[in-house]
């Protein structure tokens, strides 16, 4: 019969038996799920990127410099010239990145962990490619050398 009373009240103050009344401030409330945040700002940049930052050395740049090639006694190239840097000391010269030079035949010089260079060339002036061996050179004032060549740049 109570309940029936309760039913009936309920129903005149327009609410549901069913519904849930009024929390009792005994009850604690249920937990909610927690409000998403933001994420944590990035730290402030200081002006220079990784990409040029000073552990990594910027890309070179190829230049004009004066040249001197001569193998097995004969003078190849003895004027300015492109020479394109490996960033390792070794290089290429008379590189064609502008075109196809008067006098084109260039060398290229690449260092090895001991100190020494492998060094080819184009015996074939028309070739593209430095694909003619030039044996292993040692750098001596300033140019490299080996018995068949002289390779300088300054």
């Amino acid at each position: 019969m109570a309940a029936l009373m309760l039913s009936a009240a309920a129903a005149a103050c327009g609410q549901d038996a069913g519904a849930p009344g009024p929390t009792d401030a005994t009850q604690t409330p249920a937990p909610s799920a927690p409000e998403p945040t933001a994420p944590p700002p990035e730290p402030a940049k200081t002006g220079a990127s990784s990409a040029t930052s000073l552990s990594e050395p910027a890309t070179p740049a190829a230049s004009r410099k004066s040249c001197y090639l001569s193998v097995d006694g004969k003078v190849l190239l003895d004027e300015p010239c492109l020479v394109y840097p490996f960033g390792d000391g070794g290089y290429t010269m008379n590189a064609w990145s502008e075109g196809k030079p008067k006098n084109s035949h260039f060398a290229v010089v690449a260092l090895m962990a001991d100190g020494s260079a492998d060094a080819t060339w184009n015996a074939d002036p028309d070739d593209d490619k430095a694909g003619d061996r030039l044996g292993t050179v040692r750098l001596s004032d300033g140019c490299w050398i080996n018995d068949r060549a002289r390779i300088c740049v300054e």
